[in-house]
């Protein structure tokens, strides 16, 4: 199977077999270097240098410095936890009759007393049960009071990690993707005037499975042919 190369370079030597009247531009092609320009070569090896540079930084510098912020973030939403955790849970001092005659309380610590208080407190029949499920809904109540004392403590805007990495690395960081993205956008611009830088340009946006662009493809066809 013939490789893209071997494509491309037939389809521009196809026009002297097409007909006798282009016969004569095939010396013209046939002279045309195959190898690549050397500006080619060099808007290569700045993308290169320039992808290794930030990747070289972000490696060493930001991507740490990044984990230590997602690090103290956590930690602080890790300490608003432990002090909610660490509320205590209230015991009815009363108590009532189960069905079985046993004497028991109600407590914050189960979710089906807690549960059940919150819709029976408000029941007209005064019995035990119902004077402990009230004394219940006042206990979950000093909780509730107690957790959002707590959170008024840590309340502050959201923080996200970005907002913690010291802005000089946040700077540079920034300064090297941009020259990264911009030796990038020379190479995919790059205007091809031979085959062999054509190829080679066809060739890197193939490996990066970027989609060809067909103006510019058409634009690099017509100055390989001489057109423009």
């Amino acid at each position: 199977m013939a490789t893209r190369r071997e494509i491309l370079a037939a389809a521009i030597a196809a026009p002297a077999l097409v007909a006798p009247a282009v016969a004569c531009a095939a010396p013209a092609f046939a002279c045309l270097p195959m190898a690549v320009s050397p500006q080619w070569r060099d808007a290569v090896a700045r993308l290169d240098a320039a992808s290794a540079a930030h990747d070289a930084y972000y490696e060493a510098t930001y991507e740490p410095a990044w984990e230590t912020a997602k690090a103290a973030v956590r930690h602080a939403d890790e300490q608003l936890q432990r002090r909610l955790d660490a509320i205590p849970h209230y015991t009815t001092s009363l108590v009532y009759e189960t069905a079985d005659g046993h004497l028991a309380h109600l407590t914050t610590a189960n979710k089906q007393h807690v549960s059940a208080a919150i819709g029976s407190a408000n029941l007209t029949v005064m019995d035990d049960y119902v004077l402990c499920c009230r004394e219940l809904v006042m206990l979950i109540g000093k909780r509730i009071f107690q957790e959002r004392d707590i959170k008024a403590e840590f309340e502050q805007p959201k923080v996200y990690p970005a907002q913690l990495i010291p802005p000089e690395i946040t700077r540079e960081e920034k300064r090297l993707q941009d020259a990264s993205h911009a030796a990038f956008k020379d190479v995919y611009s790059f205007a091809a005037a031979t085959p062999a830088d054509l190829i080679a340009k066809i060739e890197f946006l193939q490996s990066r499975d970027i989609d060809i662009d067909h103006d510019q493809m058409l634009a690099d066809l017509r100055r390989v042919f001489g057109e423009v």
